[in-house]
């Protein structure tokens, strides 16, 4: 059949079977490669973006556990959470106002053990309990306010009742 055919026309042949060679190595061979190349190409960019992340979180991971040893090394000679929050009520000037102290049951997690101390106060000013707070957040080295309930008085609404549970971590 091909041997009928003029010069011309099986040049138009040939040329139509290599056309469709091509377009077959095309969708068979290249263009999957391609695909697969592009998904590579995006999946090594998701993993040096998680990779990047781990390294920050690895940064601060290591400025957290300088700052956990430097808090260890502060809370060694440290005193009690129960004196420790009896202090700051003295150095706030709040120790008046101070209805009760009362500790509560110890409790581990991991590594470390949690003391917790229940406060309540009473006719307290909105700047004392400001001040209050500030005192255990920035010079109790350790103590953190885990809860905190104020309330204003029944009697005089610018006096504040204030219940709070202030917890601290130590290693065992």
């Amino acid at each position: 059949m091909i041997k009928r055919l003029s010069p011309r026309e099986k040049w138009m042949v040939l040329g139509g079977l290599g056309l469709v060679v091509l377009v077959l190595v095309w969708l068979v061979l290249l263009d999957p490669y391609m695909k697969a190349l592009g998904n590579l190409d995006r999946r090594i960019a998701g993993h040096k973006r998680n990779l990047e992340r781990i390294e920050q979180m690895q940064e601060e991971i290591g400025q957290l556990q300088k700052e956990l040893a430097g808090i260890n090394l502060r809370r060694k000679g440290a005193k009690p959470l129960f004196s420790q929050v009896e202090s700051l009520t003295e150095q706030t000037g709040v120790r008046q106002q101070l209805l009760s102290i009362r500790p509560q049951p110890a409790s581990v997690q991991g590594d470390y053990r949690q003391q917790l101390v229940e406060v309540r106060l009473e006719k307290l000013s909105l700047p004392q309990v400001v001040k209050l707070l500030h005192a255990v957040e920035y010079r109790s080295g350790g103590v953190q306010v885990k809860s905190l309930r104020i309330k204003p008085r029944f009697e005089d609404r610018s006096s504040l009742d204030v219940n709070m549970v202030l917890m601290s971590l130590e290693k065992p």
